[in-house]
This record gives C-alpha cells, structure tokens and sequence, in this order.
C-alpha cells in the first residue's frame, strides 16, 4: 500500500539497499583478495578465520 502512495519514497529505499548490498559484496571481495594474498604469503594465517 505504501508502494502506491510514495513511489517516490519506495524507489529511493530500494536504491539504497541496493546500493548497500553492492558495497558489501565489494568489501566482501576485498577481504577475500587480502586473505588470498595474505595466505601466500603466510600459510600459518590460513587457518586464522575472517
């Protein structure tokens, strides 16, 4: 209901949680990258969870 009263209002949230779940994904896969290079580096880290 709220939908047709403020598209507006509903578009714009829906953007920022797009907009979040893009910015985790993207912090997701740095950390992923940084674990990857910190591995070769350091095989005894590779046990060490995130």
């Amino acid at each position: 209901m709220t939908a047709i009263l403020h598209p507006i209002r509903t578009l714009r949230e829906n953007l920022f949680q797009i907009g979040a779940a893009v910015n985790a994904s993207r912090e997701f896969s740095r950390a992923g990258a940084t674990r990857l290079s910190a591995e070769k580096v350091n095989p005894a880290t590779a046990a060490i969870p995130l």
